[in-house]
């Protein structure tokens, strides 16, 4: 099976989490906002740092995915 998220759904959930935790960290304002304007101008779509997030993200859920179907080849029947 292979999944590729697109660079729009994964700015999409950076930023949701990004936000979360700027609100849910007790950050100060002063890092909130620090925090939300690195994500702003770092990790916008077309930035090589967003690429490269887009490009390990799909990699390492394809590891993920590779493992977890490995596993469960080399699992013995009577062990469900």
């Amino acid at each position: 099976m292979e999944v590729n998220f697109t660079d729009d759904e994964l700015a999409e959930a950076f930023s949701v989490i990004i936000n979360l935790i700027a609100d849910d960290a007790g950050l100060s304002d002063r890092d909130r906002a620090l925090l939300k304007r690195w994500r702003s101008s770092k990790m916008k779509l077309g930035t090589d740092d967003m690429t490269d997030f887009v490009r390990r993200a799909n990699e390492d859920f394809a590891r993920g995915i590779a493992r977890r179907e490995r596993s469960q080849l080399r699992k013995p029947d009577w062990a469900d």
